[in-house]
Order: structure tokens, then C-alpha cells, then sequence
């Protein structure tokens, strides 16, 4: 399981840290860095393959599509204008 597998590197690099040997911190986290770099690229696999497939990948559809939406909507409005409204009095 790659989740363990990271934090039992996270947990050695930690214990690595309370010491001060150089080269067990630096060997600590060349190890994390390699486990979740492994862990990364399976997540990206499976994610690439369920896009292929036509799935969402796991994500549910909604947050991020609506943020989306809210962008183009922003963008349609035209420019930004800094004034101020000034209400004249007619007698």
C-alpha cells in the first residue's frame, strides 16, 4: 500500500530529525522524496486511465467545474472600472 509506504518514510525521516546525523536526515528524505514521487505517479496513472475510460477519476463533478463557470462569467463582464458615484441635485 503506497499510503503506508509514505508514511513510514514521513515516520523515518522524523525520527531522522530529532538526531543530528547529516546523513541520516539527508538519506531520510532522499527516501520520502522517492516514495511519494512513486505513490505520485500511480495516482496520475490511474487518473490518466479513468480520463481515458470517461470517468472523472474519482473526483465528483461540482467544485471545480462551478469555479470554472465563475472565471468565464468574471471575464464576460468586461473591464474593471475604480469610480465613484457622485449624485448631483437638480432644484
Amino acid at each position: 500500500d503506497k499510503k503506508s509506504a509514505v508514511e513510514a518514510a514521513n515516520n523515518e525521516l522524523k525520527e531522522a530529525l530529532k538526531g543530528t546525523a547529516a546523513d541520516a536526515i539527508k538519506a531520510a528524505t532522499e527516501k520520502l522524496q522517492q516514495v511519494v514521487q512513486d505513490a505520485s505517479q500511480d495516482i496520475y496513472k490511474a487518473a490518466q486511465e479513468a480520463q481515458a475510460t470517461g470517468q472523472a477519476g474519482g473526483a465528483e463533478p461540482g467544485g471545480d467545474a462551478d469555479a470554472g463557470q465563475a472565471e468565464e462569467a468574471k471575464k464576460d463582464e468586461g473591464p474593471i472600472i475604480d469610480a465613484e458615484v457622485v449624485e448631483e441635485k437638480k432644484d
